[in-house]
């Protein structure tokens, strides 16, 4: 049954109150972890499993694409800080806009990644708020497909900040879809949107939820965090709900597989994240809120500092039998390279333990999930105990990042951290791809 298609621009602003969520979100029965963006995600940048084509120019019927976006607006929470960066583009100063996430916010599903939905709406803003069409607006795309915020704040300075080469004047979050197995229970979510808004006193925050094919994720969990630092809130699970409900949208026009959305359907998420602009210019200010100081699930991840093979943060380290360096690991599609290309590969030979002295009060591994069975298990030892035994080559694995909590304490101390292959995998490979720690 063919359907028409909106053009994503067609939608007039309208000034009406967005729906709170209401809706009891059920897990599904199969992990909800974002999976591999195609069969072969190592290597090839995923595309629709099918794209559908719109066969004439949509004509406005009652308006069910504008309902269907201001549905999406939870809440505009405290418009200090948005409006504040809306004033900055407008009046020519530079403003940093950055996206942090899993494969959506990468624009997985979009056919082009320049399409998905963090891009398109760097550009709108540009265009509908910045000077001299946009160009003094600066945006990276920080999404990484598969992975949890865990990842997400051990590399928040290196592929936000260090990126942009600023803290940003506006972030968007969006982890709703990846975070069902967080190994820091929302504490890694929380500090890095904590520390965006004091990092820089001016930034505004965006919590941005995405759902699967089965209208799954995590809003319900995200949101009473959101109402506690006064966020604005967009989801896309409510947003979509009644179109389906109503036959307006299918699966066919909004999904390109189980995970991703279509152009189109990255084109309704940028919708939805410009009119809850559009409603924030619209209204009279707030007085700015406070930043709360003590954390709703717990502050325990602010600021990491990340370790790899190129930079020792502050560790010491003795790489042992891990000495190679992986050429196949998780990529990074915005930028066409690796996420973790300096890293550390166990040779296949030696005994030795890869050694890192630090004093932490958390530590984070962030591994390899091979897809070859030449890798094999490993074992993390924390001054001279066991901590973790690590699967290298688990099923589905497609060399992507996962992390694992070390170290969870109150208070920093030095500790010796050791890997080394568990015994009879002695000539397997492991692949560590990063650290991430807090002092």
């Amino acid at each position: 049954m063919k359907k028409t298609l909106w053009i994503a621009g067609l939608f007039a602003l309208l000034f009406m109150t967005g729906c709170k969520d209401s809706a009891n979100d059920t897990k599904p029965t199969t992990a909800p972890t974002e999976a591999a963006p195609t069969e072969e995600a190592s290597t090839v940048t995923p595309k629709p499993t099918s794209t559908p084509v719109p066969t004439s120019t949509p004509t406005p019927e009652v308006g069910w694409y504008d309902e269907m976006v201001k549905r999406s607006l939870v809440t505009t929470g405290n418009n200090a800080r948005l409006k504040a960066v809306i004033e900055k583009a407008r009046s020519g100063e530079t403003v940093y806009l950055a996206a942090i996430g899993g494969s959506v916010t990468e624009g997985a599903g979009a056919g082009n990644f320049g399409d998905g939905y963090a891009y398109q709406f760097m550009k709108a803003f540009g265009k509908t708020y910045g000077t001299d069409g946009g160009s003094n607006v600066k945006y990276v795309c920080a999404g990484l497909g598969g992975t949890p915020s865990s990842l997400g704040a051990m590399r928040y300075e290196r592929d936000v900040v260090q990126t942009l080469g600023a803290n940003p004047d506006l972030l968007i979050i969006e982890f709703a879809v990846n975070d069902a197995d967080d190994v820091t229970g929302a504490r890694a979510y929380e500090s890095m949107l904590n520390q965006a808004l004091t990092d820089n006193p001016d930034a505004a925050v965006i919590l941005l939820f995405s759902v699967f094919k089965s209208k799954w994720n995590l809003q319900t969990t995200y949101i009473p965090i959101g109402n506690y630092y006064n966020l604005p809130m967009v989801s896309i699970k409510n947003a979509v709900d009644k179109a389906y409900k109503e036959g307006k949208l299918n699966d066919m026009l909004y999904f390109a597989d189980e995970y991703h959305p279509t152009k189109y359907g990255h084109g309704i998420m940028k919708d939805c994240l410009m009119y809850l602009l559009e409603r924030v210019d619209a209204d009279a200010a707030d007085e700015k809120g406070v930043v709360p100081q003590i954390g709703k699930k717990g502050l325990d991840f602010l600021h990491m500092k990340l370790v790899t093979a190129e930079d020792a943060a502050g560790t010491v380290i003795d790489a042992g039998s891990f000495l190679l360096k992986d050429m196949e690991i998780h990529p990074y599609f915005w930028t066409g390279g690796g996420a973790f290309p300096e890293n550390w590969k166990h040779d296949g030979s030696g005994s030795q333990a890869f050694t890192m002295k630090l004093t932490c009060k958390n530590l984070m591994l962030c591994y390899k999930k091979a897809n070859s069975k030449d890798f094999g298990d490993a074992e993390v030892y924390v001054d001279g105990q066991l901590a973790k035994t690590v699967v290298g080559n688990p099923n589905g694995a497609w060399n992507n990042c996962d992390t694992i909590l070390i170290i969870d304490e109150k208070e920093a101390a030095e500790h010796t951290v050791e890997v080394r292959m568990a015994e009879g995998q002695e000539e397997k490979f492991f692949t560590i791809y990063a650290w991430g720690y807090t002092e």
